[in-house]
């Protein structure tokens, strides 16, 4: 990676972003939404063109090859787009005439939030290395390029994949995950876009920026915004945005502002099965804004259709709209149910976690800590904590306030009662920064100097360390897309599980022999060559009940093309009995073997050690095929 790429990288994906915000305005265009001030439009075309590309996106996904249909459908979408870049440039002259004209403070930190985000996509275009991402999020989707659209049982987290991973398809389709980061990256600079403009509602100044700086140096924020690939970040940019134009359409005859604020709600219950949540917090703020079933009606009805698909997909593939969340409190207790995976995914996500009233209580202040999970992701500040009780003080006297204390509160309260993991609290966070630096101020307005000023040194400082803290977090990032450190080099430093990927990649394309590679580590992205996912905790067919005999492994192996099985540094606990087994009586033989070096425990702990890795070829393998 030089220099050179890296600059041309840079200018095509600002390029793909002016057609997708392009292809928004022409939506506004068509809506006769245009009552909105040009920084509103801007945002509001910005997501609305990632949202219509998703959908279009999917449509292409259900081609015969999907490579071909993808593409086509982003280069319908892009030519759209170039009927409405004119727009976008005009708005966006505007948007810069108008802090051009603001006081020299104000414009020093649009620069300053202007170049922390230009950071963070720098970041977010290196190779990726978020462990979900290497897991499910790019892998599911290359997945899905090479071997179609159907159910993939061997990687079950690929039902979670919603609408923004279309942005990881299309980017992949077209022969650039870093595109696809790009995108991603998007999402979150858009959320600290819109947290200034849902600052803005209560008050001027310099306040708004530090609100927006603040979010874009969240720890949890930059960490999705980079190396994480998490498309999840794209719901912090659409659900702060449904509350400004559910607030724009109060006071519109047009449906239009209605039809978007639906749009966007949809957009965030098909991202993610916790998007259900906040659409459903964001359909009762409606209900206290616009006090009209009809309009509700509406805003629920456009909502549905947008966001649907990820569930009706599930629904046909395992009869679970949100699988396996509903499998697992139904019947299905039988010896075909891989309850391994189950309860590892329930672990996983926290859904099988309680709460008490008291613990309940601590996620609207931002202030619950799930213990099995610990880590930076759980980050999302001190600042909402310290504030809140101001915000729910003073945001309550206005209709502004009300609706945005409605979403925040309902959708915090609808987290705890599903999961354990507070970082899903974070499509909320721009929502409740906003509404907690609003409420100290408008509590300090006429008194409580002091309170005010130590309020200024509380966000400036956490703004101070979140920048810090990015800096440490990025560097090797910044230095890899600078050219200074070549990607392999890179990724052997910083990806989990490389060197296995790669020894597996190396040792099977040695033997050209067709068939799969039956692998039981956790990042999967870089296996280049055929593979299956052996993690019972994540494979339905890998059944530690079902999987005792050697007669069920040949089956297994016979029917998924299985050829050869990779051991590194051991098997899982629940399958190591029968696979020594095969080894013992012959059925597994070794045909190649080395050492890798691998993090030990939580990777930001560094720890790394050197292991045996073996790759064993299946014996009367032609019964495989």
């Amino acid at each position: 990676m030089t220099a050179l790429h890296t600059l041309g990288l840079c200018a095509a994906l600002v390029f793909s972003v002016l057609l997708l915000t392009g292809a928004g305005a022409l939506v506004l265009r068509i809506l006769r939404a245009t009552d909105a001030s040009s920084a509103d439009t801007f945002l509001f075309s910005a997501a609305l063109g990632i949202v219509v590309f998703d959908l279009a996106v999917i449509m292409g996904e259900f081609a015969p090859n999907p490579r071909v249909g993808i593409r086509l459908a982003a280069a319908i979408v892009g030519l759209v787009g170039l009927g409405g870049i004119r727009t976008v440039l005009s708005t966006l002259a505007q948007v810069a005439r108008k802090i051009l004209a603001a006081p020299q403070i104000d414009q020093l930190l649009a620069v300053v939030l202007l170049v922390v985000l230009a950071l963070q996509g720098l970041a977010a275009i290196a190779p990726i290395t978020g462990s979900d991402a290497l897991h499910y999020h790019f892998t599911a989707e290359a997945l899905l390029l090479a071997e179609g659209f159907h159910a993939n049982w061997s990687l079950l987290h690929s039902f979670f994949c919603g609408l923004s991973h279309q942005l990881i398809l299309a980017g992949l389709a077209l022969g650039s995950g870093a595109i696809a980061q790009g995108w991603l990256f998007f999402g979150g600079a858009l959320g600290a876009l819109a947290t200034l403009r849902l600052t803005q509602l209560w008050m001027d100044g310099v306040w708004p920026w530090l609100a927006a700086l603040a979010f874009a140096l969240t720890p949890v924020v930059f960490w999705q915004t980079t190396a994480a690939g998490a498309p999840d970040i794209w719901m912090s940019a659409f659900v702060p945005l449904c509350v400004l134009a559910i607030l724009k359409a109060r006071g519109v005859l047009s449906p239009s502002l209605i039809i978007v604020a639906g749009i966007f709600a949809g957009a965030t219950a098909g991202t993610k099965y916790t998007g259900l949540i906040f659409a459903t917090a964001l359909l009762f703020g409606f209900l206290v804004a616009i006090h009209s079933a009809a309009k509700a009606a509406l805003f629920f009805a456009v909502a549905a259709v947008v966001g649907i698909f990820p569930y009706v997909r599930n629904w046909f593939w395992a009869g679970d709209p949100v699988f396996p969340f509903l499998f697992a409190r139904t019947h299905y207790s039988g010896v075909d149910t891989n309850q391994t995976a189950i309860h590892a995914i329930l672990l996983d996500t926290g859904a099988s976690h309680t709460f008490s009233a008291l613990e309940l209580l601590k996620f609207p202040l931002f202030a619950a800590v799930d213990g099995s999970h610990l880590g930076a992701w759980q980050l999302l500040g001190p600042l909402v904590l310290v504030f809140a009780p101001f915000a729910f003080s003073e945001l309550r006297k206005s209709i502004e306030g009300r609706v945005a204390l409605t979403v925040w509160i309902l959708s915090a309260l609808g987290i705890g009662l599903t999961s354990a993991m507070s970082r899903f609290l974070l499509p909320l966070l721009p929502v409740a920064l906003a509404g907690s630096i609003a409420g100290v101020l408008l509590f300090s307005r006429e008194r409580w100097h002091v309170l005010r000023a130590l309020s200024v040194l509380s966000i400036a400082g956490f703004v101070f360390f979140g920048f810090a803290a990015m800096v440490v977090y990025s560097h090797s990032a910044w230095s890899v897309v600078a050219g200074r450190t070549a990607p392999e080099s890179y990724l052997v430093a910083h990806s989990p599980d490389y060197e296995r990927s790669q020894f597996v990649n190396r040792e099977i394309e040695r033997l050209r022999e067709p068939g799969r590679t039956l692998i039981f580590f956790r990042h999967l992205y870089y296996v280049r060559v055929p593979f299956f996912d052996g993690d019972p905790e994540d494979s339905w067919e890998m059944n530690p009940v079902l999987l005792t005999s050697s007669a069920a492994w040949r089956d297994l192996f016979a029917k998924h093309q299985i050829r050869w099985v990779l051991k590194s540094p051991e098997y899982p606990a629940s399958l190591v009995d029968s696979l020594t087994r095969l080894e013992n009586d012959g059925l597994l033989r070794v045909c190649a073997f080395g050492e890798v070096e691998s993090f030990a425990g939580n990777r930001i702990e560094g720890k790394r050690v050197r292991e045996p890795i073996t790759l064993y070829c299946i014996q009367n393998a032609q019964s495989t095929h």
